[in-house]
């Protein structure tokens, strides 16, 4: 008997609540809440911060920016959109190296907090910089050492919750928080008096927080559910049970990458579908995150404004995102129609922002630039449909690493389209931004269909066994079946494609 059959063995053995009377069943409802409440109050936090934490680092150059640093540099041209870009440029290429690190790291949690204290003090280095090359080469090197915590932070919500909880935690963690508080935090560092400018005083700040965020989460976060401190044995075993429900596997096989499965997800038209969505995708998240508070600030407004003004479309899109996550919680595969709904209404700010007059109607031009706040919304689902539809050890990571290479690629070209001439307006950004819409609507509609068709497809192959519900400890013995033979979704005829 092998060690996983040990361990499923005894998962059963310590669990003799599996029958279906009422009262078993309650418990186990009950077991359940209170394993998801746990892991909510220690891992899913973890996530929150991080990425608030990267996200509020990143964004602070637009509004360090409102702060003289282009002044204070001598940044001449286009080559603040190159520290945009530069940024990204240093992103995309640590992802090759992240995926083959990624899985032979045993604790991600750990190496994820030590990453984020090397890229505060980088950050906290930004503010001892006086021209293009210093702050550029500082930019490269935040971009290389940020590259893996997008992708930790899936495999991490794929290791701890079950798909239908998968979308509401990505919400909140790949999170616009950083957008409402970078605001808030730039008005009040704003009136701060010293002898540093202000736009450096945000550099340190910012910067020493991640430091001491990531060194104390470092004692903090399990390695992995047998490990979880916070847990009893019995919850150990219930938190397995539920991750074995998702058909991807318990845990992240180490060591060992399978170009196998590296060529069935290259092969798959479902992959490049959701490649190009996200690379055009980005292109509005580069518009949105680097020259917002510039397109604001052309309305007329004074920095100080600019600053508290900029806050709100953050915040729409934070509740645009835990809106469409809700939503997905209560209705199954409609995933893919909410992608498009909320597409739509970016696309209809972004449209009042090109053609309406701020002259005339600064106000609804304002208005309009809270309403594509609602970009962030399809990002954040097709994540959660990224963690949801890839099996297999070596598939998962190539996935997860990929939506990090070609993120970095699209805001890596998006900054280009902004040119310097053409501030504040942008025209050819804002036109860079639609045609992404429209990109975005055929690449998901595509993706859906065919997520749709396969599963039809396997309905009918394996008629005699759809429909009837696999029982906790079916479900433990295919977890651990897919965790042996290491199965993707392909070869899993029990998986079953959201959308």
């Amino acid at each position: 008997m092998t060690e996983k059959d040990v361990h499923t063995e005894s998962i059963l053995e310590n669990n003799d609540s599996y029958d279906n009377s009422p009262e078993m069943l309650a418990e186990e409802l009950k077991l359940n809440k209170r394993v998801v409440t746990k892991i909510d109050l220690i891992v899913l936090p973890f996530l929150v911060c991080t990425v608030f934490l990267q996200l509020l680092d990143k964004n602070s150059l637009s509004y360090a920016a409102i702060y003289g640093l282009k002044t204070d540099n001598n940044l001449k041209g286009q080559e603040y959109s190159w520290l945009a870009t530069i940024f990204y440029l240093g992103y995309l290429f640590a992802e090759i190296p992240v995926f083959f690190l990624l899985p032979r790291i045993h604790n991600l949690g750990r190496f994820m907090c030590i990453v984020m204290m090397i890229w505060g003090a980088l950050l906290m280095c930004m503010s001892a910089c006086h021209n293009f090359a210093g702050l550029a080469i500082i930019r490269l090197f935040l971009g290389i050492f940020e590259a893996a915590i997008q992708p930790s932070c899936i495999v991490i919500s794929t290791t701890w919750y079950t798909k239908k909880e998968q979308p509401i935690r990505m919400a909140l963690w790949s999170n616009t928080f950083a957008g409402v508080f970078n605001g808030i935090f730039g008005y009040g560092i704003g009136h701060w008096g010293g002898p540093l400018a202000i736009w450096q005083y945000i550099f340190l700040v910012y910067g020493a927080v991640t430091v001491v965020f990531g060194a104390c989460y470092y004692f903090i976060l399990p390695s992995k559910i047998e490990t979880a401190w916070f847990l009893s044995k019995r919850e150990r075993q219930c938190a397995i049970a539920r991750t074995a429900t998702n058909q991807t596997g318990i845990h992240l096989n180490l060591g060992e990458i399978k170009w196998s499965q590296i060529l069935e997800s290259v092969r798959d038209p479902k992959y490049w579908l959701l490649v190009v969505f996200i690379i055009v995708q980005n292109f509005i998240n580069a518009g949105i995150t680097n020259f917002n508070t510039f397109i604001i600030k052309g309305f007329g407004y004074s920095n100080y404004k600019t600053m508290l003004l900029a806050t709100p479309q953050a915040a729409v899109a934070m509740g645009a995102c835990l809106t469409v996550a809700f939503i997905c919680y209560f209705v199954k595969n409609i995933r893919t129609i909410l992608i498009c709904i909320t597409t739509g209404v970016t696309m209809a700010g972004i449209i009042m922002v090109w053609k309406v007059s701020p002259e005339e109607h600064r106000k609804t031009c304002l208005a309009a630039v809270y309403i594509c706040g609602f970009y962030n919304a399809p990002y954040v689902l097709t994540l959660s449909l990224i963690a949801s539809n890839n099996s297999g050890s070596s598939k998962k990571s190539f996935n997860s690493i990929s939506v990090g290479l070609f993120y970095a690629l699209g805001n890596l070209i998006g900054p280009q389209f902004f040119i310097d001439s053409e501030s504040p307006t942008y025209h050819t950004g804002i036109k860079a931004m639609l045609a992404a819409c429209v990109i975005m609507f055929f690449c998901v509609s595509t993706y859906a269909i065919l997520c749709f068709l396969e599963n039809k497809r396997r309905d009918r192959n394996h008629e005699s066994e759809s429909g009837v519900p696999l029982t906790i400890e079916e479900l433990i013995r295919v977890g651990e079946e897919v965790d042996e033979h290491d199965l993707t979704d392909v070869q899993n005829k029990h998986f079953r494609y959201s959308f």
